[in-house]
């Protein structure tokens, strides 16, 4: 026994299936096998609310005879590429677990871990809606595409038309991200914005002819190094606001020929006092400034943008942009949240995200109340080492139960695991 509940009970299938989702490689745009399995359980276990949306989402659904509030549980199923082979220790889409106990692989922490444990959870909700219990609002199980590409690509498509078309409202939504056991509240907003500089073809041995645009970049970069960078501010819980250049491209990019147009793209973090706007209007105030000093400096700026495409085959041209979002450490959800975990032994403390989460579209631009909560560690997530343990999954399913039972006023002592 974890904590409060028998949730040992279940412990050999619930290490089996994280095991079976780390083995299937599910880059952004890949996750159809995972949706498939994801799909696959939740029907088996007789919820049979389950569906695959357009975009290839997996959405379950247990109905609720009450008045709410209603609960979305969300992760994602996509995971960033496992880099270097020869960097790992373990095969990182291996699964294996060593003594202690501990998961080795892309996607244990961030977040196939997490998803694993909400799918147990709801898998026990359900067993006990069909033993009687009566539950006060509907919960909502969504796994989606595309989180990792920091474009809320499959969380929009949730939202804005999944739910809506089926006449789905959430109250609050939790992500299983990895918070290291911390209840995260917010982000700082992130947005990649693109600076192109212009010049002229010459013959590189002949460079007087042209104007360089590589050359025109310096004091771009200049200004976001020495002058933007020292001077961003911070904020007492999201942290210090950022800026860096994350790559930069010269074309035509062949030999012997100056380049007339250079790109740089701009990593910027931000905090509840900016906007996407006033940042644009920042760097287009910086590159009037530029001209103004050198008549033949030429730039433009924007969002980055790129057109996805989804496993299902669904296209759309989507920014590169996660907003902000904070929420109020004494919301009513938050806490609950603080208390279902204290009642089953769990730390309850206050954190932030360092990265994005889809909770930038629940939170940040549909404002409903939005929590991040795992026991995975954050700083795993996107490296060689990355991990969880089988005590992480457990006590993500437990704490998971306390909150449902908390929000719901349910009788937690009662349930039901066999």
């Amino acid at each position: 026994m974890v904590g409060k509940f028998n949730v040992d009970i279940i412990k050999d299938d619930l290490v089996q299936f994280t095991q079976k989702l780390v083995r299937i490689p599910s880059v952004s745009g890949q996750e159809k096998e995972v949706a498939q399995t994801i799909f696959n359980e939740l029907v088996e276990a007789g919820l049979t609310e389950t569906w695959i949306d357009e975009i290839g989402n997996v959405i379950s659904v247990i109905r609720a005879e009450g008045k709410g509030p209603d609960v979305m549980l969300n992760g994602h199923m996509d995971v960033v590429p496992a880099g270097r082979i020869e960097e790992w220790r373990h095969e990182p889409f291996g699964a294996t677990i060593d003594e202690n106990g501990i998961i080795y692989g892309r996607g244990t922490a961030d977040m196939k871990g997490g998803l694993a444990s909400l799918i147990f959870a709801m898998k026990l909700l359900k067993k006990n809606v069909d033993r009687g219990m009566k539950l006060p609002g509907n919960i909502i199980f969504s796994a989606v595409v595309f989180e990792e590409a920091a474009e809320m690509f499959g969380m929009e498509h949730l939202c804005q038309k999944t739910l809506p078309e089926k006449g789905l409202t959430y109250d609050v939504c939790f992500l299983a991200e990895p918070t290291n056991g911390h209840i995260n509240l917010g982000h700082r907003g992130k947005v990649e914005m693109v600076i192109q500089t212009f010049g002229k073809t010459a013959h590189s041995s002949r460079p007087w002819q042209g104007i360089n645009a590589l050359e025109k970049m310096l004091p771009v970069l200049n200004q976001i190094f020495t002058e933007i960078s020292p001077n961003l501010p911070s904020h007492p819980e999201l942290g210090q606001c950022s800026i860096t250049v994350t790559n930069c491209i010269c074309r035509p990019g062949t030999m012997s020929i100056v380049p007339d147009e250079c790109e740089i793209s701009v990593d910027r973090r931000y905090l509840p006092s900016e906007t996407l706007e006033s940042i644009q209007s920042d760097f287009e105030t910086l590159l009037e400034k530029l001209h103004q000093q050198d008549n033949s400096f030429d730039a433009k700026v924007r969002v980055r943008t790129y057109v996805e495409k989804s496993y299902t085959g669904l296209k759309k041209e989507v920014q590169k942009y996660h907003p902000v979002w904070l929420m109020e450490k004494d919301h009513p959800m938050v806490v609950a949240t603080q208390e279902a975990l204290s009642k089953v032994g769990l730390p309850a403390e206050i954190g932030y995200f360092t990265g994005g989460v889809d909770g930038a579209m629940t939170a940040g631009l549909l404002n409903i109340p939005t929590i991040g909560y795992s026991g995975a560690d954050e700083s795993l997530a996107h490296t060689y080492k990355e991990h969880t343990s089988i005590k992480t999954l457990l006590q993500d399913v437990e704490a998971y139960l306390a909150i449902i039972g908390n929000l719901f006023e349910l009788d937690i002592s009662q349930f039901v695991f066999e």
